[in-house]
């Protein structure tokens, strides 16, 4: 069979489908719920299909190492659905060393209304210190993402609107910031991703939708 690809920020990606539940979730994931506008944006969705609730993911189908990772998303991931997450991560299917190399910028509530509805992850997430959770609140639609991953340290940062570079002076628009330095993944044959899925495949109270409007990165030098 056949996988749908996307061509999107200059790069190729693999879409994920299939008839049966597969994680995360797990979930059913559809072709058609990722797509491309004229403009150059990735849509993501959740829709419901004959009784069935559906997700979209989409994978680089190259592997990119060490360096900046960088996400431009439209819209309000501060505002989830209870059940709905966003992810933007890596992730090495091809070998379970380091936890499959996964690194998770996440936006959920995870089915809890007074919680956190972001975090920054390196998994495993249930050792303490691998994941720094936080309350976000955008002023805004537009946010960017990311994370710096180098042999030494993996820094995260978020901030309100759409930058390459830094803002000046960054505390105006920086909404959180954290750096991991304890047991690094190595660069391998991870991939980075995107995914909107519903956390134990648990429905919504209705479906989702999310755009990235771009995404960039940048090599370690």
């Amino acid at each position: 069979m056949t996988k749908k690809t996307l061509q999107w920020s200059g790069y190729e990606w693999i879409v994920k489908s299939g008839a049966r539940k597969t994680g995360p979730g797990p979930n059913y994931f559809a072709g058609e719920n990722a797509w491309v506008d004229r403009d150059g944006r990735l849509h993501l969705r959740i829709t419901k299909h004959k009784n069935k609730w559906r997700c979209a993911e989409v994978t680089l189908s190259e592997t990119l190492g060490y360096g900046t990772y960088r996400f431009w998303l439209e819209g309000r991931p501060d505002r989830m659905d209870l059940n709905g997450v966003l992810g933007l991560f890596t992730y090495d299917g091809s070998s379970p060393e380091h936890h499959h190399r996964e690194i998770d910028i996440e936006f959920a509530r995870w089915g809890n209304p007074g919680g956190h509805n972001a975090q920054y992850v390196v998994q495993p997430y249930s050792i303490p210190g691998h994941l720094h959770s936080f309350p976000m609140k955008l002023n805004g639609n537009c946010s960017t993402h990311t994370f710096k991953w180098t042999p030494g340290s993996i820094r995260f940062m978020s901030l309100h609107g759409h930058y390459t570079d830094l803002p000046s002076p960054l505390e105006w628009f920086k909404i959180q910031d954290w750096e991991y330095t304890g047991d690094i993944p190595d660069s391998k044959e991870e991939k980075v991703g995107i995914n909107l899925w519903l956390m134990d495949g648990k429905a919504p109270a209705e479906g989702m939708e999310i755009v990235v409007d771009r995404f960039e990165f940048q090599p370690l030098t």
